[in-house]
């Protein structure tokens, strides 16, 4: 059985002379953490432990001290913790609950394509920003209470039913693309899988690939037929093919709606200009086909303007 308070004063004795190792053994012996998690494994210690871990269990109290004090660390968004291996204190270090959320964004998070922007968008902060700055934001607020109100849907413990999502239209540099990212942001840290696209550069990637396979697009596309939540930016803004509309949105907007998964969409186009854009491709006018493919559009988003000034000019 390992005692702590025998073991410290042996080694107090034996090291009285080494000012620096004394003061070491002292702050060990004085720390509540140690001395609770020794008295609970004294018997599983080997005899040893306290000599060869005495730098280990230092460690331990320092960086505790670090993160108390504000100071510099071993691994930011980390706390130490002490726990046993083979007979034998060891310092093991846990993501504090900030650092466990961006994980699980970058692991329920696919973004495709966007700006840097987006990956620190807030959704809270863009909650502050319109109660604080209610008339310049005003265009903003339907969005953002929409788009609220489904991500309390999506994180509730209790959700049976199909959530429909919001076709966001606006002009250029409104914030629309920004917005989303907020909430795929809020979705990610709420342990809910989200992809945010941009639907342009995936169909211009795609047509790059017709004469080779690429596999990993081949799984981005069927990723954003399933993944819980899905988020296609910027619609209507590459040139449309029959290709692009009939066997990649319209599959993807097909298997969506039969599942019934939530889905969102930004555009410059208000609802009929996205279906007069469907109609026209190089193939000639077709309006049955944009018309079908609305009614899908439909089904899954209710349309959401979104107003303001041009932050691109602006920037």
């Amino acid at each position: 059985m390992q005692n702590l308070s025998e073991v410290l004063k042996q080694f107090q004795q034996q090291y009285a002379n080494k000012a620096n190792l004394s003061d070491i053994i002292e702050s060990i012996g004085k720390d509540q953490d140690i001395r609770t998690f020794w008295n609970e494994h004294q018997d599983e210690l080997n005899s040893d432990a306290f000599q060869l871990k005495m730098g280990d269990l230092y460690e331990y109290i320092q960086q505790k001290r670090k993160i108390e004090t504000g100071e510099k660390v071993l691994y930011p968004g980390y706390y130490p913790q002490l726990t046993i291996e083979k007979g034998y204190p060891l310092v093991h270090y846990v993501a504090d609950e900030k650092t466990r959320k961006q994980l699980m964004q970058r692991e329920k998070l696919t973004l495709y394509k966007m700006p840097k922007s987006v990956r620190s968008a807030d959704w809270s902060t863009i909650g502050e920003e319109i109660v604080d700055h209610a008339q310049e934001e005003q265009g903003k607020t339907e969005a953002f209470v929409s788009l609220n109100k489904i991500l309390k849907s999506l994180t509730s413990t209790v959700q049976n039913n199909f959530i429909q999502g919001i076709y966001l239209y606006g002009d250029f540099g409104v914030g629309k693309t920004y917005m989303m990212g907020a909430l795929a942001n809020a979705l990610a840290a709420n342990n809910i899988g989200v992809m945010l696209l941009h639907f342009p550069s995936f169909i211009s990637d795609l047509k790059a690939t017709f004469d080779h396979k690429n596999e990993s697009l081949d799984e981005l596309l069927s990723k954003a037929k399933s993944v819980s939540v899905l988020i296609l930016d910027d619609v209507g803004a590459d040139t449309l093919t029959a290709w692009s509309r009939d066997s990649i949105l319209g599959i993807i907007l097909e298997y969506r709606m039969q599942n019934e998964l939530t889905t969102f969409f930004t555009s410059n186009f208000d609802a009929n200009g996205f279906e007069q854009y469907l109609s026209q491709t190089r193939e000639g006018n077709e309006p049955i086909k944009a018309a079908r493919l609305m009614q899908r559009v439909k089904f899954l988003a209710k349309p959401v303007q979104m107003t303001g000034k041009n932050k691109r000019l602006e920037n």
